[in-house]
């Protein structure tokens, strides 16, 4: 468990209250604290505050620079609402001894009666897996699949290979780009049998503001992952639709103007 540095990325979270913390005690951990107020932490984890909130991939940058000075092997990227211990931890060092450092080791991710990670991509937007038709494997192929950045344990030796999260992708996006760029040199992934509990944006019912706020990333994300990889008719789409499902959802016109700015202009969140 040496050979690991647990990145935790948190945004207007009570640290002392935070069970991932408690249950993950003895592990180095790193929290990047995205809040707007500095907190007093535990001395025993490494702790940034960061109040400009540059979104997660910045975060990721930051520890795994970290973990190059502290000689890991792996960065474990974990969301402060993940249920997750050093149980979990134990099956994902398994996996670890018997493949090495030449693959990406994931869980599966699950919530709501779906399998959020992996997921499936298609033409027109990703979709989730029914967990009573998935099927487990440890060596996973990403055929036409990708994974969401919690609870990835990535070794530093890919991530050199990559280059590391892209910083203008702030949140939305910012694990498809990185999958995308590991794609290119390996189509295969561990998936490790432990299955997490997620909430997706989108699946946690009426919340106007929040959500409207939160597809400005996504645009901002779509924006700059269509200039980098090119599929920009894949992205008009992927965008358009989730356009759309806000109007319905919300009976508002507000998701046009976020498009008009946030991915067809230059406005940046």
């Amino acid at each position: 468990m040496n050979d690991i540095l647990i990145i935790l990325v948190c945004y207007n979270v009570e640290l002392k209250n935070l069970d991932l913390i408690k249950n993950l005690q003895g592990q180095d951990i790193l929290v990047y604290d995205n809040s707007k107020n500095k907190q007093v932490v535990n001395k025993k984890i490494y702790y940034y505050h960061n109040p400009n909130n540059p979104g997660v991939s910045k975060a990721y940058n930051y520890g795994i620079r970290l973990a190059r000075k502290l000689k890991k092997k792996y960065v474990l990227l974990l969301d402060h609402d993940t249920k997750f211990s050093t149980d979990n931890l134990s099956e994902y060092l398994k996996m670890s001894e018997k493949y090495g450092e030449d693959y990406i080791y994931a869980p599966i991710i699950s919530g709501n009666g779906k399998i959020y990670s992996p997921f499936l991509e298609t033409g027109i937007r990703n979709l989730t897996q029914n967990p009573d038709t998935f099927q487990y494997e440890e060596e996973y192929k990403l055929d036409n699949k990708s994974l969401i950045n919690s609870g990835l344990m990535i070794p530093l030796k890919i991530i050199e290979m990559i280059g590391g999260f892209n910083e203008k992708i702030k949140l939305d996006f910012s694990d498809i780009y990185f999958i995308s760029k590991y794609k290119e040199f390996r189509n295969e992934i561990i998936l490790v049998n432990v299955e997490m509990n997620h909430g997706l944006s989108g699946d946690e019912g009426l919340d106007k503001n929040k959500e409207l706020n939160r597809f400005k990333y996504y645009c901002n994300g779509a924006r700059e992952y269509k200039e980098s990889s090119g599929l920009i008719f894949k992205l008009n789409l992927f965008v358009l639709f989730r356009m759309i499902r806000l109007m319905m959802k919300y009976r508002s016109v507000t998701p046009i103007g976020i498009v008009t700015k946030y991915y067809l202009g230059e406005m940046t969140i």
